[in-house]
C-alpha cells in the first residue's frame, strides 16, 4: 500500500512538474467603437513582430457588428506576449479593403492602440500592446 501510494505521489508530482513549462493561453477581448453601421463585417489580424506586421497575421477573425457603432471580438487562447491588431470593417463584405482611384482607403479601418501612420499604417512598435493574461484591448475606428 505505502509503494502504490509513493508512486502516484511521484505520478502526480511529475504530472505538475511536465506542465510547468507550458505557456499560459489567455484571451484578449477586442472591443471596437466608431462603426458606422452594422453592414459588413469587422475583420482584425493580430500579429506577434514586427517583420510579420501588415504581411503574415498569428490570428484572425471577424465579426458582425453590433447596434450602436460597436463590435467585440474574442480571440481565445493565445500566449501572453507583445502583439499588434489591424482592423478593417469591411462593409461591403467583399473580404478586402477598398480604395478610391486616389488610394485612398474608402472602408473604415483601425490598429491596436489607436496608432496612425503617415501615408500607410503604423510602425508595429506604434501599435504592440501586451498580453498577460485575460486582456480587454479597445480599438476606435477611423
Amino acid at each position: 500500500m505505502k509503494l502504490a501510494r509513493t508512486a502516484s505521489t511521484a505520478l502526480l508530482f511529475a504530472a505538475l512538474c511536465a506542465g510547468a513549462g507550458q505557456v499560459r493561453a489567455a484571451t484578449l477581448e477586442v472591443e471596437v467603437s466608431g462603426l458606422s453601421s452594422q453592414d459588413g463585417m469587422v475583420m482584425i489580424a493580430v500579429y506577434d513582430n514586427a517583420e510579420a506586421w501588415m504581411k503574415k497575421a498569428v490570428r484572425g477573425m471577424m465579426a458582425k457588428p453590433l447596434e450602436g457603432g460597436k463590435a467585440v471580438l474574442r480571440v481565445e487562447n493565445l500566449p501572453d506576449g507583445e502583439y499588434a491588431i489591424s482592423l478593417l470593417h469591411d462593409a461591403n463584405g467583399n473580404s478586402k479593403m477598398d480604395f478610391n482611384v486616389l488610394g485612398i482607403p474608402t472602408e473604415a479601418f483601425g490598429f491596436s492602440n489607436n496608432a496612425s501612420g503617415s501615408f500607410g499604417p503604423p510602425k508595429f512598435e506604434a501599435a504592440r500592446f501586451t498580453v498577460k493574461g485575460d486582456t480587454v484591448h479597445r480599438i476606435s475606428i477611423n
